[in-house]
């Protein structure tokens, strides 16, 4: 299967995911044992906030853990500006660690954290681009998936800085992320996934024709 399919298939993946988020939460919220737990949670909602920012932060740090499934799943309970603010911050507090592990430990530990085909993939990475910031947002949005996480722990290796490399970061988590929290909540809100799929697929079209002009 060529490069090109296995990207459509990705996305086609990505968008079903998305689009059956609000159809599962329609399902699971005619359920009163359902509404109870969500009553409870939003009462201790400072430490809800806390376990899953500590949640999020560690599935960076360890990529096979579902980390956008622990936020995702918080919107009904906090709202999708907490939900993706506690995103954010774990992200950028989990890339924080992985990097400078990565930096002080090299490929060794790429090897524990991520496993031998994601440290094979990240280390064979080439940087074009003299724009450090351009480079690693386009480089993350092209990844995608546990590779997308994986990154932070090999950008030094592969000669990012760490201001660049996080600014680009940010960015990327902010044009792609955000607007995914608030189409989530929307569909949930109107019971309708048909306005995200949309997105998703022009989203990927725009990175897969750039993303050659900064890294190989």
């Amino acid at each position: 299967m060529s490069s090109l399919a296995k990207n459509i298939l990705k996305v086609v993946a990505v968008a079903s995911f998305l689009g059956l988020y609000p159809l599962a939460f329609y399902l699971a919220d005619q359920s009163p044992s359902f509404q109870s737990m969500i009553i409870w949670l939003q009462q201790y909602q400072a430490l809800f906030l806390a376990s899953l920012l500590f949640l999020k932060a560690i599935s960076i740090i360890y990529p096979p853990l579902p980390g956008n499934l622990f936020t995702l799943g918080s919107i009904p309970i906090v709202g999708w500006e907490w939900a993706y603010a506690i995103d954010i911050l774990g992200s950028t507090s989990g890339a924080t660690i992985s990097y400078f592990l990565g930096k002080k430990y090299g490929e060794p530990i790429l090897l524990w954290a991520i496993g031998e085909t994601l440290t094979a993939k990240i280390t064979s990475i080439k940087i074009k681009s003299n724009n450090q910031i351009a480079a690693a947002f386009f480089l993350r949005l092209a990844s995608g998936g546990m590779l997308s996480d994986g990154l932070s722990w090999g950008a030094s290796l592969v000669k990012f800085r760490y201001s660049p490399f996080m600014i680009g970061y940010i960015i990327s988590h902010i044009l792609t992320t955000l607007p995914i929290f608030y189409l989530i909540s929307l569909s949930i809100s109107i019971k309708s996934w048909a306005i995200i799929a949309p997105t998703i697929l022009l989203s990927w079209f725009v990175i897969y024709k750039f993303k050659g002009r900064y890294f190989e």
